[in-house]
């Protein structure tokens, strides 16, 4: 089902039981419900909170309910610190669109003997210092939120015709407020070349409610935020006419881990392979890195997930190179004012109807709740 087919299945499965509260439905209503299913949907298939107790890569059908979420990443490692003599934590990062992790595996750097490496650190950014910007959606919303704003604009002058510009992002369509959702995803999934943006974390920076937007400034050379330096280049909010309703003025620099660990010897007297990860509970991995049995290995890492990063333990035998995640990724909001549909396979349509509509029945208190929601469970 194309989004209309989606409205349309949901007016004519509440109208069955609740004809009255059919006719007053809204589209915004119901695209709210409809992805409030859809990620109740990813969440029963993923997890085991459904009536066959079965997780994702359980069966067959749980793959295929899943299958147009699943990616793959890669990313280099950087260093993190030492925990004591004999064990060190690198850190990766986890992509943006990141919603559930299904597997993890690491590149190994080891000696051919088998006998303890030599590492040390090296800078793997000659630009430490990583300007950012912290947005709230307020700066989207503009003139006392009756309007959002047409585009948001990089400037390296934002009084000068001829100075640089790099447009970060551009209105498709949004209403405010029904399409608040959408907004952040698109803001975040659709950044321009030399721009990363984030929403709410990125690393050890916390901004409940923000954006977080990083300045790559090798691909963006004129960027400045230090006053003292020169004119510093500017965010702003443009209307239709590009006329300039907000602005918010390049604040921090901030650096994220930019050392790496390395290996001291030859390459032609390491090995690297890939192997998988083992993820570990917080309270569980210090006992396990104790513990001679069950510490982390060359050939089994462990790992915890913290905030949007993945630690790597690694002890004096091996050092972590990259780290390639499979992962479920979070879906784009269904949107019938921008004609965004269902990203989920098709088969999985119907389902995502049949728990909206059982959404909405609880919502309105009708008695005849209970029963749909049990048909819903048996078609599962």
């Amino acid at each position: 089902m194309n989004v209309q087919q989606m409205h349309l299945a949901i007016q004519q499965g509440v109208d069955k039981i609740n004809s009255l509260q059919a006719d007053t439905l809204l589209s915004q209503e119901i695209d709210i419900e409809l992805n409030k299913s859809q990620i109740k949907f990813i969440n029963t298939r993923y997890g085991k909170n459904n009536v066959y107790r079965k997780g994702f890569e359980e069966s067959q059908k749980r793959i295929d309910d899943l299958r147009s979420l699943i990616k793959e990443y890669e990313g280099s490692t950087t260093f993190k610190g030492q925990l004591n003599n004999d064990i060190w934590v690198d850190t990766f990062s986890l992509p943006s669109d990141y919603m559930y992790l299904v597997s993890q595996q690491s590149k190994v750097v080891t000696r051919k003997n088998c006998k303890s490496i030599n590492s040390h650190t090296e800078s793997i950014n000659t630009e430490a210092l990583k300007p950012y910007f912290t947005i709230g959606l307020s700066e989207f919303v503009c003139n006392d939120s009756t309007e959002i704003a047409d585009s948001i604009v990089l400037f390296e002058d934002i009084n000068s015709n001829t100075a640089g510009q790099v447009t970060v992002w551009s209105n498709t369509n949004f209403q405010f407020p029904q399409d608040i959702g959408q907004l952040i995803t698109d803001i975040v999934v659709n950044p321009p070349a030399g721009v990363e943006i984030y929403w709410e974390e990125f690393n050890t920076l916390n901004f409940p409610g923000q954006f977080i937007i990083l300045i790559n400034t090798d691909v963006i050379s004129w960027f400045e935020w230090d006053l003292s330096i020169g004119t510093v280049s500017t965010l702003a909010a443009l209307n239709s006419t590009s006329a300039v309703l907000k602005t918010v003025t390049g604040n921090n620099s901030i650096m994220d881990y930019n050392e790496k660990r390395i290996s001291s010897h030859s390459p032609s007297g390491t090995a690297t392979n890939i192997v998988g990860n083992t993820y570990v509970q917080h309270d569980d991995i210090f006992t396990l890195l104790k513990d001679p049995f069950n510490t982390t290995k060359h050939t089994d890492p462990l790992t915890t997930i913290r905030g949007n990063n993945i630690d790597v333990y690694t002890n004096d035998i091996f050092i972590i190179d990259a780290v390639k995640i499979t992962y479920i990724r979070n879906p784009k909001k269904i949107s019938l004012s921008l004609g965004i549909d269902c990203e989920l396979p098709e088969h999985a349509h119907q389902a995502i109807v049949d728990m909206t509509v059982s959404s909405i029945l609880e919502g309105i208190s009708d008695p005849r709740y209970k029963s749909h929601e049990a048909e819903v469970s048996k078609n599962e």
